[in-house]
């Protein structure tokens, strides 16, 4: 009878910093994503610059149409494309691991 209470009260025990412990980790999750919401607000909040809002197309537009042949033909295009898209991943990927990678 005594080992019953006892284990039963052992139980209630591991049950209630369980408990805690779950309490205490969702405190942190919850800290964490309002810190990250609000670095989102003030990123979102930083204007967009006049000649990057318009994109490569305005840069294209003006060139010669023998200027644009020849960038064209040479992979410029798919080269810019390759160089956006890898730092596009190096930036995600130092937001991801809090700048520390």
């Amino acid at each position: 009878m005594l080992a019953e209470l006892t284990q039963w009260l052992l139980n209630l025990v591991r049950s209630i910093f369980a408990a805690l412990w779950d309490f205490v980790t969702d405190v942190v999750i919850s800290i964490l994503e309002l810190i990250i919401n609000a670095f989102v607000g003030l990123v979102s909040l930083i204007p967009v610059p006049d000649w990057l809002s318009n994109g490569l197309a305005s840069a294209w537009s003006g060139m010669d149409s023998g200027v644009l042949y020849v960038v064209t033909q040479c992979g410029v295009p798919a080269a810019l494309a390759i160089i956006g898209g890898g730092y596009a991943f190096r930036l995600a990927r130092k937001f991801f691991t809090l700048f520390q990678w």
